[in-house]
């Protein structure tokens, strides 16, 4: 017993050392003395005076909680009336900013045209009974609102700019590529691409149905301005050449490539039929890739889903006549790809890149190309393309606009042109566009898309003559065969509603040449192309 009341006393003094730091450890009956203090007097009076002090101290502590008190309910006071004042504030902001709304909205001055989509805009409708009971005044006049809001184009720059403050830009992809399905593309075809027979009903429809669906596909009206669909959409589109999905990286935008094998068929076998119908003309076909297959990388372009334009073009032309001359320019165009054959900010190859696939053309047809030094150069600085306006004004493809490149013809500069209308005039084959909207500076080449275009080159008369048909990348290439006909014919398929077939017979033409771009291989383009041969 001793021994555990030993045992004992060692924890307590062993706790004692854990709990208490320094010397009062060693000696905490000494501390303990050292800190009580010493009561003297009357027990009595002591109580007495702690009761006094108590009690003034319940005084003071009441009238301090009475001051604090009142301090908060003042504070809460103030707190409302900065609420009150905030709420006015803000009210008053809103109604401001809804009036001014309504009023440019009502009041100002609405616009005719759109320079970044490159078209007329809606007109206001006409009030009529008609159209309020059936409701298509109201249809149209929310169209024209909605398509004339004033400052719209200032409004889609700042938004852009607004864009680039929180990340938007460097690399960027526009479109909806998940919704994109691309076919797999065969090695070689394991027969030709039949040939189509069309009887002069089927033709008929057949040209009124693509003229419907070609509508809101057409790139450009007869004047250069840029047809699109009033509608909103909900992804960015370009709409032409089939531009949908746009993939922008280090200050360039590419139109990405979906390979289609029903378009890839009915392209070759709509080469075919024209090839069975002239058989004594020689068809030159030039299938051009763009920018995306030429510049970007393999491996970016699989990781994007696309496939490899190169045996694209390989397996359309193994589905077509071999009496064809195939050019697909994509070796010539790759040699080249570090030099500026496409532009930044649109969707077209420039005119250098035209040269360099016309000099394929010239080796082809065994012809001896002309130098670009023999022409007169141009240069046209401050152009924006389609995919700048289509991605809303990115602003890394605005730090890096685009210039046109063009030389004159040494023969002549002169052509003239029927556009979609029947109106004939003449131009250009070169035309200043110095003075042009950013957006129409591609119309320096044939004044842009017209239905029918004739160039007389008079320091040729050997009777030589060919036709090229063509959507708007044929235009850079145009004004390098003047000075090797005496007669080039230009045909924009999307215009023209002619007998083509009847021409080229009645003047004897000897060359006929298609020139497109790799997105214009659908179905339904190539219905447009055979329509214009019947």
């Amino acid at each position: 017993m001793v021994e555990d009341n030993k045992n004992d006393k060692n924890i307590i003094e062993e706790s004692v050392d854990f709990d208490m730091p320094g010397e009062a450890a060693d000696s905490p009956e000494e501390d303990i003395a050292e800190t009580e203090p010493e009561i003297s007097g009357d027990s009595s009076e002591i109580s007495e005076e702690n009761d006094s002090k108590d009690e003034k101290t319940d005084i003071h502590a009441g009238e301090e909680s009475k001051s604090k008190a009142d301090e908060e309910i003042d504070f809460q006071a103030v707190e409302k009336e900065l609420r009150s004042n905030g709420a006015r504030f803000m009210a008053g902001a809103s109604m401001g900013v809804f009036a001014g709304i309504f009023a440019v909205g009502a009041f100002a001055a609405r616009p005719a045209y759109s320079e970044s989509e490159k078209r007329a805009l809606a007109e206001k409708p006409e009030f009529s009974i008609n159209g309020v009971l059936d409701g298509s005044y109201f249809t149209e006049f929310e169209k024209w609102f909605s398509d004339t809001v004033p400052f719209k184009e200032n409004l889609l720059g700042m938004e852009s700019k607004m864009e680039a403050f929180y990340g938007v830009g460097g690399e960027s992809y526009y479109g909806n590529k998940s919704d994109v399905v691309e076919d797999t593309i065969p090695e070689t075809a394991e027969s030709l691409a039949p040939i189509v027979t069309l009887e002069t009903k089927a033709q008929e429809e057949t040209q009124k149905e693509t003229e419907d669906m070609y509508q809101s596909l057409v790139e450009t009206n007869a004047d250069g301005t840029l047809k699109v669909d009033t509608e909103p959409k909900e992804e960015v589109e370009v709409t032409g050449e089939q531009a949908g999905n746009i993939y922008v990286s280090n200050n360039k935008a590419y139109e990405i490539f979906y390979y289609n094998q029903g378009g890839s068929v009915k392209y070759a076998s709509v080469l075919n039929t024209v090839k069975a119908m002239l058989p004594e003309v020689n068809v030159y076909d030039i299938l051009v890739p763009n920018s995306f297959g030429v510049e970007l990388d393999p491996s970016l372009q699989e990781e994007l889903g696309s496939g490899n334009m190169q045996d694209a073009f390989n397996y359309i032309f193994s589905m077509m006549d071999p009496e064809i001359h195939r050019l697909s320019v994509f070796d010539t165009l790759y040699a080249h790809k570090d030099e500026y054959i496409f532009f930044n900010t649109d969707h077209h190859w420039t005119g250098l890149g035209a040269y360099y696939s016309y000099r394929t053309f010239c080796e082809e047809k065994g012809i001896k190309p002309h130098e670009l030094s023999d022409f007169q150069y141009v240069d046209y600085s401050g152009f924006y393309g389609t995919f700048y306006f289509a991605t809303n004004r990115n602003e890394s493809l605005k730090a890096n606009p685009d210039h046109v490149e063009a030389w004159i013809p040494m023969g002549t500069n002169d052509m003239v042109a029927t556009d979609e209308n029947g109106q004939t005039f003449k131009a250009n084959i070169i035309n200043d566009v110095s003075e042009a909207n950013a957006g129409r500076k591609y119309n320096c080449f044939i004044k842009g898309d017209n239905a029918f275009t004739v160039i007389n080159n008079p320091q040729i008369t050997d009777g030589s003559s060919c036709v090229v048909v063509k959507e708007s990348y044929g235009n850079a290439f145009v004004p390098f065969l003047v000075d090797h006909y005496q007669s080039v014919y230009v045909v924009d398929y999307r215009y023209y509603r002619d007998n083509l077939t009847q021409f080229i017979r009645d003047n004897g033409i000897q060359d006929l040449i298609f020139v497109n771009n790799v997105q214009a291989i659908t179905e339904k383009v190539s219905d447009e192309i055979l329509s214009v041969f019947s």
